[in-house]
Parts: structure tokens; sequence; C-alpha cells
């Protein structure tokens, strides 16, 4: 095989053109869907234009769309979803660029329209992929923000002020990590971090990717936060604590000396104070409210499940 003679500055010029194309073909893909979104509107208000002309005329409607769906080659369910599509976005104007043909078909499933409101958003905001999306679902992110009274407004401009209420949960899965039995805090810390980009997913939107493990030397000894992160709504530092261990008051006095050392050393102007986040294995909300104080905008509890919760417990949940 003949060698290739070395071209000086051949690799960079080569990976610049690998992103030029990776781009330009997720650019062609989004433009499809768009145009796919545009069509199957047209396409079931077209429908329902005729199925009101034969309202009259009983079964009408489910005899017209099932020959329709055979003529046009389509499957019968494909196509009950493109005339239900139009019924639930009468209005083409409320349709969103950002928001493909499969996202929309998740939502078509969805029968409270605040639910919807809300998954539409987040895609928006946050740029959710449609696997992303049904993992939220999945995990009743909705149903637990709701549950909260936290839930999240829609962002218009100028951009409404975030509190720290409407970001932090009182429960986060960790599903995700596939821990085996009798895992230790090292095990779960360490499980997170190297999932680093599904854990951000779980926490919620706007939070950027920090250091983890950063060490503090506070009194000629060192300490470390498990994580730092920083929230772009917030505009501020938050520090996340992960125990093994249910919640224990001890968990506050630490994580406040954290909070002071970031607001001499680390807080810049403009931003707001540093919060704090304590994710532990569980929680006694009357030992949570006289150990928080007056701490209860700075520093956040949270449990954790390792597994998602049966139907059953669900519901007692929401109950």
């Amino acid at each position: 095989m003949k060698e290739q003679p070395v071209l000086e500055g051949y690799k960079e010029l080569l990976e610049d053109l690998k992103s030029l194309l990776t781009k330009g073909k997720y650019q062609a893909y989004k433009a499809v869907d768009n145009i796919l979104v545009q069509t199957y509107w047209q396409m079931g208000e077209r429908v329902a234009r005729e199925e009101l002309k034969f309202r009259e005329r009983a079964d009408y409607g489910k005899h017209l769309v099932e020959r329709l769906a055979v003529d046009l080659g389509f499957s019968r369910p494909v196509f009950y979803k493109i005339v239900q599509f139009y019924k639930a976005y009468p209005n083409v104007l409320t349709l969103s660029r950002q928001l493909s043909w499969s996202h929309y078909q998740e939502f078509l499933i969805m029968s409270n329209a605040s639910e919807r409101d809300f998954y539409e958003q987040q895609i928006i905001q946050n740029g959710w992929s449609i696997r992303i999306l049904r993992q939220q679902i999945k995990n009743k992110v909705y149903q637990r923000v709701a549950k909260k009274g936290t839930m999240v407004i829609k962002r218009k401009f100028p951009l409404q002020v975030v509190e720290p209420e409407q970001v932090f949960k009182d429960l986060y899965h960790f599903d995700f990590l596939n821990l085996k039995k009798n895992y230790r805090e090292y095990d779960l810390k360490s499980a997170l971090l190297n999932k680093l980009e599904q854990f951000l997913q779980e926490l919620g939107p706007d939070f950027f990717v920090g250091r983890r493990e950063v060490p503090l030397l506070i009194g000629g000894n060192y300490d470390k936060v498990d994580l730092e992160l920083f929230h772009a709504g917030l505009l501020c530092y938050v520090l996340v604590e992960i125990k093994i261990e249910s919640f224990q008051h001890k968990h506050i006095s630490q994580m406040y000396s954290y909070l002071n050392w970031y607001r001499q050393h680390k807080m810049q102007r403009g931003q707001r104070p540093p919060i704090g986040l304590i994710i532990c294995k569980t929680k006694d909300e009357e030992t949570v409210h006289y150990a928080l104080g007056g701490l209860k905008k700075e520093i956040f509890i949270a449990e954790y499940q390792t597994k998602l919760p049966s139907k059953e417990e669900i519901k007692r949940l929401l109950q």
C-alpha cells in the first residue's frame, strides 16, 4: 500500500469538514421533519373539514379515515394520529419548529393539556431529544413537579426570574445507574459522576457541569464538595452532596460551611449566593424543617431512588 504524503494541517481540516458535514445532515433532517409536521397538520385539517361536512352521518369519520389510510399507504394507527394531531393543535401557529413529529406523537397520548404544555416547554428550553423526553415521561417528572406545587412557568422574553423552589425536586430517580445490592456511598457517587449527563437530566434544566470533588481548605484542613454545578437560570453555584444514609442534622452544618466558603472565595458580582443540594437515601420532614430553620432558600434536601416505584407506590404518592 502506497504511503500517503504528510500534509500539514490536514488533520484539523478533516475534523472541521466532518463537523460541518454532521451539522449539515442534522439541519437537513430537522428541515425535513419540520416539513413533515406541517404536512401532517394540513392533512389532518383537510380530513377534519370533510368530517364536519358529513357530521350527521354516523361513523362517517371512522370509515373515511380507514379508507384514506389504505389508499394513501399509511397504517391505520398512524393516519388516526395525523387526524388527532390537528384536533389537538387546531391553531397552526402553536406548532414549534423545535418539536419533531416523534415529539408530537408522544404528546397525543397525553389527555392532560397542562402536562403536554409542560413537556413542550422543557423540550424548547433544553433541546430534549425524543429519547430524553420518553425517559422523563417514564420518570413522571410532570407529576412530581405538579405535586410539589412548583410548576415551571412558561418562559417569555424578557425571561422571568427563576426561584430556587422551581428548580429543586423532593425526589430524584437514579434508576439509570443499575446499582448492585449493598452498594456503598463511594459506589453511588462514582456511578453518578460516570453518568453525569443522565444525572444532570434528572436534576433538571439549566444545570452546567462544574467540577467533581472540589477541595476546600477550611481551618487548615481540606474537605471536598461532591459536585460543583452552575445554574444558568438562578445565576449561582449549586453544591451537591450525596449521602447514602438518611438525612441528619450534621449534613446542614457541613453544607453551610461550604456555602460560606463559596460566598467569600468564588462568588462573583452579579451572581446570587450559592445554593446547597443534599441528596439522601431518606428524609424525615419534621427533622428537615427544624434542621433548616431560616436556610430553606439556601439549602434543599431531596431523596433518591435507585429504581422506579411500582404503579401502586405511584398511586399512593399522588394521593
